[in-house]
């Protein structure tokens, strides 16, 4: 069955539009709160841990969350999560009047921000796998890749031009697009769900069990930890070294990120088919493979048009990469436990994030950053040999 018998399903067209509104605003605020910050400070150290703060909730909070999950309506607290959301960004708005001495306040509404937006995202998990049946978890998965790349096209041109004409605006038009998606998830109509719960802890403790159960994903989500160290720190230096070794302004980086976007339009329009001809492992390995070299690229070149080659590169392997982790994910746990095994891997699967970036803000300040990307390379390939001997490159 393929990707078009989707739109023949009517939730998942409402979910749709839902998520090309969300990730709107997301992808215009991941990119201008950086920005914001780097106009009102100039210092990387800040970037670093403002992006560090964000990551704590899915690190502390997400394998919690996720138990909540699966005892709750997640129609219903998906909005109720967009809503919260667009009142912290309102705030948010608000305490930029008084630039960066505010800063504290700032990061304590990011982190409940960031919190919410995990709730949302595990609540979509579980609608996506209630509404659909399991042949179509992957090109679902796949179809809301490619609206999140297509917001990553659209997202980064306006958040530098927003950015470049006011700062605040960078924060208002995410709150707008938010507000939007939650009213087009109302009135969603789904099937209603049994729910056996047992205590709390003991649904956790059944949480782990199945994940460790599922050997294949238990062995990958601890290769995504080490993948995602790298990106991480990837996303954060290459972005300062754009900026401050480079040279070039938010209006050029948004235009430089949108036209990046295009390849991991491609790479999510394309992982379905790939992962039918190679196999989930060895499209995995090839994916990985790719990102490294992209890594390469952006520590080594400095000419306009190949950084914007290699990123477009990078982008399209790295959905690729996430479109197999979620997408396996998803068809090989249960509706029950989906949300336990969504927020133990989403814990996981950011481990040593904020650490690695507040280490990495600290170090690059008075460093070149090339040398930190080519580590951040070295430590993918590492990881491809983990992968290469790994039960998850056996999955068909």
């Amino acid at each position: 069955m393929n990707a078009s018998t989707l739109w023949h399903h009517p939730g998942f067209r409402r979910l749709y539009l839902s998520s090309a509104s969300f990730v709107i605003g997301t992808q215009v605020y991941q990119l201008a709160l950086p920005l914001i910050f780097y106009e009102l400070t100039r210092s990387v150290s800040v970037m670093t841990t403002l992006r560090a703060i964000e990551l704590l909730p899915n690190l502390l909070l997400a394998m919690f969350i996720g138990v909540w999950v699966d005892r709750i309506d997640r129609g219903r607290w998906a909005r109720r999560a967009m809503i919260g959301m667009v009142l912290l960004l309102g705030v948010q708005a608000a305490l930029l009047r008084s630039g960066a001495s505010l800063l504290p306040l700032f990061l304590c509404s990011t982190f409940l921000l960031m919190a919410l937006n995990y709730l949302y995202a595990i609540c979509r998990m579980g609608l996506v796998k209630e509404m659909l049946p399991e042949r179509l978890l992957l090109p679902a998965t796949g179809q809301l890749t490619v609206v999140s790349q297509v917001a990553a096209v659209v997202g980064p041109a306006l958040a530098g031009w927003l950015v470049s004409w006011r700062l605040s605006s960078g924060i208002w038009v995410p709150m707008l697009a938010l507000l939007a998606a939650a009213l087009l998830l109302r009135g969603l109509s789904l099937s209603r769900r049994t729910v056996v719960a047992a205590g709390y802890w003991q649904d956790w403790r059944e949480g782990v069990r199945v994940l460790r159960a599922n050997r294949p994903l238990w062995q990958l989500s601890w290769l995504v930890v080490l993948i995602n160290i790298s990106a991480g720190v990837v996303e954060v230096l290459f972005l300062f070294r754009a900026r401050d070794e480079l040279g070039w302004g938010p209006d050029t980086l948004g235009l430089i990120y949108a036209l990046a976007g295009l390849g991991g339009i491609a790479g999510g329009a394309w992982c379905s088919r790939l992962r039918a001809r190679l196999g989930l492992g060895r499209l995995m390995l090839m994916s990985l493979s790719v990102e490294a070299l992209g890594i390469v690229a952006l520590a080594r070149l400095t000419d306009l048009l190949p950084l914007i080659a290699a990123l477009t590169v990078y982008s399209g392997a790295t959905v690729i990469g996430n479109v197999c982790v979620w997408g396996y994910r998803q068809e090989s746990t249960d509706s029950a436990f989906i949300g336990r095994v969504s927020g133990l891997t989403g814990s996981l699967f950011k481990l040593g994030m904020p650490f690695t970036l507040w280490l990495s803000g600290r170090l690059a300040g008075d460093q070149p950053l090339g040398p930190w990307l080519l580590g951040c390379a070295a430590l993918h390939g590492f990881t491809l040999l983990g992968l290469r001997v790994s039960a998850v490159y056996r999955v068909r």
